[in-house]
């Protein structure tokens, strides 16, 4: 009786060991590198034209050499349901590239979905495609005021 309980114990050890997770874990989060996300966009877009839209991945400061799985997500205003998807391609000097046709003038949002070793990142950058009407100018101020009341934890009532 005594054998069966030292064997099932050292077989119950034995799998407890093959599930741990991965041994090097702690290797890999001691080197988890920081990885950022710069979308450049031009000063000024126009309605139905193809601008020149890049990602940069940089860690430490310097290009990230290796490729990422890079996808942008491109929505006018606040239809984030209605957002395009647009495959990267990747540049030579490893940015990476959207080729999108703005159709008209607006706001637009560009969310890059970047995804590298364990890392995924999705930072937004807003544009403006055309000039602002007044009203925009006016939606856009208000929403950056909204923001920064929620930021600053002021309670704002409707």
């Amino acid at each position: 009786m005594r054998r069966l309980v030292i064997t099932s114990l050292l077989l119950m050890l034995f799998l407890l060991a093959a599930c741990s997770a991965d041994p090097d874990a702690a290797d890999h989060y001691a080197q988890r590198k920081e990885v950022n996300v710069n979308i450049e966009v031009p000063e000024s877009i126009e309605a139905n034209s193809v601008p020149r839209i890049d990602a940069q991945l940089t860690s430490d400061g310097k290009n990230l050499g290796q490729e990422a799985d890079v996808t942008f997500l491109v929505w006018k205003d606040n239809n984030k349901a209605d957002a395009d998807t647009i495959p990267a391609s990747r540049n030579e000097d490893g940015s990476y590239h959207l080729e999108y046709n703005f159709p008209s003038e607006g706001v637009y949002y560009v969310k890059a979905d970047v995804k590298v070793d364990n890392i995924h990142l999705m930072p937004t950058k807003q544009l403006r495609v055309g000039e602002l009407t007044e009203e925009e100018k006016q939606k856009i101020l208000q929403e950056q005021e909204q923001r920064k009341q929620k930021d600053s934890g002021g309670h704002h009532h409707h």
